[in-house]
């Protein structure tokens, strides 16, 4: 939990840099860090045994006997583990660290001023839906990255590469399935006006008040990408009265700050939408929190031009310090959590590991 903070603090820090022109380059120092943070953990998250030992039978294989018989895992993952057999565990960690690192320095800086870097970067390193999840969920991170990806293709309209990103990422989680849909954004890529606000908003209460009717039908969804898809619920979605009060409120905010922005920007306003017509799921069925991971990104990007659109410095400091509160909140909650606190509370690096593989 220190190193994870020490980290944050760090990286906050070169992000407020980010904002001068004489050090600029604060986001690239930011990322730097978070590189490191990533490939050098050995043993940190609750799957990284699991992957590290799939990686050892996997390398096992000859390539004519990777898909024979079907894999246990998605074909990408698999064929990725095997193509670093010879390069090692860690290697393979780097090189992914390294493109997470690369899509989300691009996202941040392509769709946000300078002044509001240090609140993405902290959304990213504290948020435990991020950072912290990702760098366990190690199968999923790469699908998530392809959709962060994609998005600029939504916003031009790209449907060939858009589809090709999607198809990518179904090759290392079959859950992504779920992102073909969200191409169909960019038809109703308008204005979100009063009432079909309030019609968002009135399916969010109702799922949330009546979800365990949606239960055996999001059961039977779920499952039929795979049984797999279990073993983790997006921490810090609404488990409480005080939880269910902040998500309604930032709900309300995306939809009517959406009306403001341009076509662009409202593409990312509207995934950041779908995440928040998901979040009551989990509570009825945690696997659905993996269906949730891929649009929550969106609000990286989405909070801090919130907090820039309010013009009252109050109402902006007042914002800001509510989101950072809370969002500490769940960061705290989560490395007490008896699920995440044994896998995620000492963080290792792969020199303290009894051989490098």
């Amino acid at each position: 939990m220190l190193v994870t903070i020490l980290l944050g603090i760090l990286c906050v820090f070169f992000g407020v840099l980010a904002n001068y022109k004489n050090t600029a380059w604060g986001l690239k120092v930011s990322f730097s860090f978070i590189f490191l943070f990533l490939a050098l953990r050995y043993n940190f998250g609750n799957d990284y045994e699991t992957y590290a030992l799939m990686f050892n039978v996997i390398g096992q294989y000859e390539l004519n006997e990777l898909f024979d018989p079907l894999p246990l895992y998605e074909p990408g993952w698999v064929f990725l583990n095997w193509l670093f057999r010879d390069i090692g565990f860690f290697a393979m960690n780097a090189a992914l660290a390294f493109l997470s690192c690369i899509v989300y320095y691009r996202f941040i800086k392509k769709y946000l001023d300078p002044g509001y870097y240090w609140l993405a970067i902290f959304l990213y390193i504290f948020y435990p839906g991020f950072l912290l999840i990702h760098s366990t969920a190690m199968r999923q991170a790469p699908a998530i990255m392809l959709f962060v990806l994609s998005i600029d293709y939504l916003i031009k309209k790209d449907g060939i590469r858009y589809f090709t990103c999607i198809g990518l990422a179904t090759l290392f989680h079959y859950s992504a399935l779920i992102l073909f849909p969200v191409y169909l954004l960019i038809y109703f890529n308008r204005e979100i006006r009063l009432l079909y606000g309030s019609i968002f908003v009135s399916i969010f209460l109702i799922v949330f008040v009546f979800g365990e009717i949606l239960s055996p039908y999001l059961k039977f969804l779920i499952i039929s990408f795979s049984e797999k898809y279990d073993a983790y619920q997006e921490p810090g979605v609404v488990s409480s009265g005080t939880g269910f009060i902040y998500y309604s409120a930032l709900f309300i905010l995306t939809l009517f700050f959406e009306r403001k922005q341009n076509r662009e920007i409202a593409i990312v306003f509207k995934v950041a939408i779908l995440s928040y017509l998901m979040i009551p799921l989990p509570l009825i069925i945690d696997m659905t929190g993996r269906l949730l991971m891929y649009f929550v990104p969106a609000t990286i990007i989405v909070y801090p031009i919130i907090a820039k659109e309010f013009k009252n410095i109050f109402i902006k400091i007042g914002f800001s310090t509510i989101l950072v509160f809370l969002t500490l909140f769940q960061f705290i909650q989560f490395f007490y959590s008896d699920i995440y606190q044994p896998h995620f509370g000492i963080y290792h690096t792969i020199f303290s590991a009894p051989k490098l593989y």
